[in-house]
């Protein structure tokens, strides 16, 4: 179990890579508590399909799903920099935002679904580890993006719309590489 533990970590990676990103911004209390378990949920959804569904569906889509990633990272980056001197704005503004976001973040967990058959006949366990996971640390990625927006005050929302287009832009490498 301690490999699946390790799996849900990394797969929590890019929750909180965008969790410091949009933690930067004004956030209600309601929405720093929603945020996390949304993508919870997703992390727990996402595998438990990849598992039941696996290859076929990755046929019938033929898309690669680092370029939604992407596509979704640009555009929070850009809807971060349209709303950058709108303090009452956020770019996760409406349920539908969260969900996007949370689908963003827990595609590659759909992957590790297709795959889990391979490490564990725990599936269960398994996509409550990657939910726990993920939660926590996108929490936690919205705690310090909190903080570090406290610390380095009007600065911070470029902060937060470079994490976000950087994190777009390394999606798409990504594809080249592999």
């Amino acid at each position: 179990m301690l490999s699946i533990f390790l799996i849900g970590l990394a797969l929590s990676m890019d929750a909180f890579s965008i969790a410091l990103g949009i933690g930067i911004n004004r956030l209600s209390n309601a929405k720093r508590l929603l945020i996390p378990i949304v993508v919870a949920i997703m992390h727990f959804i996402m595998p438990l399909l990849g598992n039941i569904l696996g290859d076929e569906l990755l046929n019938i889509i033929n898309i690669h799903p680092k370029l939604i990633v992407s596509i979704i990272l640009f555009y929070l980056s850009f809807m971060m920099f349209l709303e950058r001197k709108n303090e009452k704005q956020t770019i996760i503004s409406s349920f539908a935002s969260i969900l996007l976001m949370a689908f963003s973040v827990s595609i590659d967990s759909f992957s590790v679904g297709i795959g889990l058959s391979g490490l564990t006949d725990k599936h269960l366990l398994s996509f409550l580890i990657f939910s726990l996971c993920s939660g926590c640390i996108t929490h936690i990625g919205l705690i310090i993006g909190k903080y570090s927006s406290k610390l380095l005050k009007d600065k911070a929302i470029y902060l937060g719309i470079v994490i976000l287009f950087m994190l777009g832009v390394v999606n798409i490498c990504q594809i080249f590489i592999d």
